[in-house]
């Protein structure tokens, strides 16, 4: 058993991995949108300030890609997606369990590790492939890049109207658990700590 799980690790990822980890990341921004206007009333404050919980995001993402990338270059792609996407699961439970925007805010601000997944499936590629080799996966991931987009507010639509807002975040945590999952089971390191950034 413990050798299959040292070959696991050892395995690079299947395109469907890496194309779920983006997928979900991507998700993660837009999905909840239609549920805007209700998280407001439920929370009790003004569209203006909810709408934060976009603008934080995006801010925190792009803070965290700074980090995480050279994280992952030290330590390996493999154990930083892991602590992300548990994150991530953490932080969907706490959002849709609590019902105190501020904590939510805080909640929602953790989401943020999950851009990993985007970043870091690029990253594995290239570790994966020679320079022009890994192109067509590059293509599969920018595709999952375009198409999440425009699924995630009609999803989340759905979600919103029939079971409420609260469920689109537990939607994120069984989509963290299910990427949490896969990278446990397929995601072998293509980078074991090769960098020093």
């Amino acid at each position: 058993m413990n050798q299959i799980s040292h070959a696991t690790d050892r395995t690079p990822p299947s395109r469907t991995t890496l194309i779920i980890l983006t997928a979900v990341a991507v998700l993660t921004l837009n999905l909840f949108l239609p549920s805007l206007p209700s998280m407001a009333d439920d929370f009790g404050v003004s569209y203006a300030t909810i709408s934060f919980a976009i603008a934080g995001y995006l801010f925190l993402s792009a803070a965290l890609s700074l980090i995480l990338g050279p994280l992952a270059d030290r330590y390996g792609r493999r154990p930083i997606l892991l602590i992300t996407f548990s994150v991530f699961v953490c932080a969907s439970v706490g959002a849709a369990v609590t019902e105190s925007f501020a904590w939510f805010f805080v909640f929602r601000m953790l989401q943020a590790v999950c851009a990993a997944g985007s970043s870091l499936s690029r990253a594995i590629v290239r570790d994966m492939y020679p320079a022009g080799r890994g192109t067509s996966v590059l293509a599969y991931i920018s595709m999952a890049m375009a198409i999440a987009p425009m699924l995630g507010p009609l999803v989340g639509g759905l979600l919103e109207e029939t079971l409420g807002w609260r469920s689109v975040f537990w939607l994120f945590a069984l989509m963290g658990v299910m990427c949490v999952v896969l990278i446990w089971v397929d995601l072998g390191e293509t980078a074991p700590g090769k960098g020093s950034s």
